[in-house]
């Protein structure tokens, strides 16, 4: 195992564990954090830790795991979001040349994101506003494709 200059390994007894995990429980925090922020307190306490890095760390290792960890679903659904603004972007950007059809099935889709994402909500501000209709739907040929 290698030397960890920086790290401390500590051996707590039956109060001080007890206490740690309550304190743990009680702020949801890490066990990282759970040990640092009494370890903070006390250093400032005793004089080894001065007023501005007492303040800075403690607003650091106060910090719960709800707010540092989002779940893996809204990891998903942030990279989603994402997607889908650019995609909505690239509509906007090119709603003059769609089909009345092509327009209307965006605006359909775009009914499922508008309060999430942006470009979706301008979409559905756009005309056409007559519902979609998949058997209507027809791609769009690019210019210059119908020539041999």
């Amino acid at each position: 195992m290698a030397f960890r200059e920086h790290g401390v390994l500590l051996y707590l007894c039956p109060p001080l564990y007890t206490a740690f995990i309550k304190l743990q429980a009680d702020k949801e925090l890490g066990r990282s954090f759970a040990g640092l922020l009494p370890f903070t307190e006390g250093l400032y306490r005793l004089g080894y830790l001065s007023k501005e890095d007492y303040e800075e760390l403690v607003k650091k290792y106060s910090q719960g795991l709800k707010k540092n960890e989002p779940s893996l679903e809204d990891l998903k659904e942030q990279e989603e979001i994402k997607r889908l603004e650019k995609h909505y972007s690239d509509v906007l950007e090119q709603w003059d040349q769609l089909s009345d059809s092509a327009k209307a099935f965006h605006k359909e889709k775009a009914l499922l994101w508008a309060t999430k994402v942006k470009s979706a909500k301008l979409v559905l501000e756009l005309e056409p506003k007559e519902p979609f209709n998949p058997n209507l739907w027809q791609p769009q040929k690019k210019p210059g494709a119908d020539k041999p």
